[in-house]
């Protein structure tokens, strides 16, 4: 019973650490690093027509607000009440930032499967730390979504401020 209790304080403390210390990671990044790895104009960045009518049926502009964020910059209560287009691709990198971090974690969390080999019997454990790490992996996903549908959103508001003052000048 002992070291059960051991095993799962140290796997919740790695789920948290994971879920801060990428989000720690990726922010603290050389900003030149960062623009260049969180160009939303990248094709891993890009939302299709088909991949917005998926989050449509998934209903995901009704449900996406009641969603916790973690982002004092890009607070949605406190977003710029008129954007400026600085602002928008300012927004839109911090998209792919939130969307990249979500999506490591989803796929780094599979590595407390090897808290299984602290165990007496690793294989009666293994379902159990798997179905965690699945089910944590999963409850990142939305995330990302939402960060995928922002982003197609403010891109054509971007693109429609840039035409706006293409046609003033």
């Amino acid at each position: 019973m002992h070291s059960a209790l051991v095993i799962t304080l140290v796997n919740t403390v790695f789920w948290f650490a994971l879920h801060f210390g990428v989000a720690e990671l990726i922010t603290h990044l050389p900003a030149e690093t960062q623009h260049r790895l969180f160009d939303w104009n990248r094709p891993f960045f890009r939302v299709s027509e088909r991949e917005m009518a998926l989050y449509r049926r998934l209903r995901l502009p009704r449900w996406k607000d009641r969603l916790p964020q973690f982002n004092p910059e890009f607070d949605k209560r406190h977003l710029a009440a008129v954007p400026t287009p600085a602002y928008l691709r300012q927004f839109l990198e911090v998209t792919c930032h939130a969307e990249v971090i979500h999506e490591l974690i989803a796929l780094l969390g599979f590595l407390s499967l090897f808290f299984c080999l602290l165990c007496e019997h690793p294989l009666d454990w293994l379902p159990l730390f798997f179905w965690i790490a699945l089910f944590i992996g999963l409850c990142n996903l939305p995330f990302a979504a939402i960060q995928r549908y922002n982003r197609f959103r403010l891109v054509r508001l971007l693109r429609r401020m840039e035409a706006k003052i293409q046609v003033r000048s």
